[in-house]
């Protein structure tokens, strides 16, 4: 009985011993980003940022093919290293997601993916994370769809300020979508057309420029000349719209006078756009939701999940406006130096359990991520007036 006993106790120390120990790795991590745009480098400086205060390694895989076969050919070279990393970070894309998730499944590498909704045929194979892959353990995204209504009432609304339109006609507008395998511009345009379907607004064509500044330019010249009458471009990124931009000065359009203009990413150029007038507005603040990420990931490997009970580890935010009433705040979001100044650890449940009780759903941490950003500039709210 003495030695059960004695038996038991030396199991249990073992346990106590060497739990801490992993709880004190650094987790790695590698993010496969799915392009070498200004957007997604700015994606992962703000990660690299969040990781370096929290004390992760991270290393970033760029797809400069940017395609989705070569997306995957990218996470198959990783996932044959000798040393995989800890987690894998990825976008969704259609047609290769539940492939790439059963792969880094049975490779023993977790996965959380993040900023595109998870695409409908990957959720018929392989569900939401958890499900019925193990190491897929959680996804994080803005809601696109609302973000793409959104654009277009906003068009609305400034397009009647202008008095472009009458105050109870719809908008009419040609639109910029990305490449068909995006699910980011799927959800997008699904917003659109439920504002169209609404009649918020009337559409006369949607073509895809696959976000290609200069394919805007060339496609949103013809488009102009074909609908003479358009008084609004949606576009789904803000590249695309500065784009379409140059296109209507060159045919004799003024953007921000007899065309308004908006697009989504909170690009800085895009924001110089604002100031100046002939971009509208532009949604964003996703840039940072690799970050967030990263302060998830952080906390789940030391034992602090981000969900509870039988929650399904898919969490979801809002995209804000940039407008010229709030441009300079958001510049200030978007400076790199402010990025090294914030303390990311005081929103961790793992090192400041007491401060980060209140952060309680990712809309609300991307809300707080943001106010610590622009208190670094001086500004108090994102929706305040400059």
């Amino acid at each position: 009985m003495k030695s059960r006993r004695r038996l038991l106790i030396s199991c249990l120390l073992s346990v106590w011993l060497l739990a801490p120990v992993q709880a004190a790795t650094r987790p790695s991590v590698v993010f496969l980003s799915p392009d070498d745009s200004r957007f997604w480098f700015m994606v992962a400086d703000f990660m690299t940022a969040v990781a370096s205060d929290l004390e992760m390694d991270l290393s970033i895989e760029v797809d400069r093919e940017s395609h989705r076969f070569s997306y995957l050919n990218l996470l198959q070279s990783v996932l044959n290293r000798p040393d995989k990393p800890d987690y894998l970070v990825f976008m969704c894309k259609e047609g290769v997601t539940a492939r790439m998730l059963r792969l880094a499944n049975d490779a023993g590498v977790k996965v959380f993916t993040f900023n595109t909704d998870v695409p409908a045929e990957a959720q018929r194979e392989v569900g939401l994370p958890r499900q019925s892959l193990a190491n897929w353990i959680g996804h994080l995204s803005p809601d696109n769809v609302a973000a793409g209504r959104q654009l277009a009432d906003f068009l609305g609304q400034q397009a009647r300020d202008l008095g472009l339109i009458e105050p109870e006609r719809p908008l009419s507008l040609i639109a910029l979508s990305g490449t068909l395998d995006s699910s980011a511009a799927k959800d997008r345009n699904t917003g659109l057309l439920k504002a169209v379907n609404d009649q918020r607004a009337r559409l006369s064509q949607l073509v895809n420029a696959e976000w290609s500044a200069e394919e805007a330019r060339q496609k949103t010249r013809i488009l102009l000349k074909r609908y003479p009458d358009t008084t609004s471009i949606w576009s789904a990124s803000d590249g695309m719209a500065l784009g379409a931009i140059e296109a209507a000065r060159m045919v004799g359009k003024q953007p921000g006078t007899d065309l308004v203009i908006g697009g989504v990413d909170w690009e800085p150029q895009a924001l110089a756009a604002i100031r100046n007038g002939e971009l509208a507005v532009s949604l964003g603040r996703h840039f940072m939701g690799g970050g967030l990420l990263m302060l998830l990931l952080h906390d789940y490997h030391r034992g602090h999940d981000f969900v509870s009970g039988d929650q399904v580890p898919t969490l979801r935010y809002e995209l804000q406006p940039a407008t010229r009433t709030n441009v300079g705040r958001v510049e200030r979001i978007l400076e790199p130096d402010h990025w090294q100044d914030v303390r990311f650890e005081r929103f961790s449940r793992a090192l400041s359990p007491d401060s980060a009780l209140r952060w309680r759903s990712a809309n609300r941490l991307m809300d707080a991520f943001a106010s610590a950003l622009a208190a670094q500039g001086g500004a108090e709210s994102l929706v305040s007036q400059d």
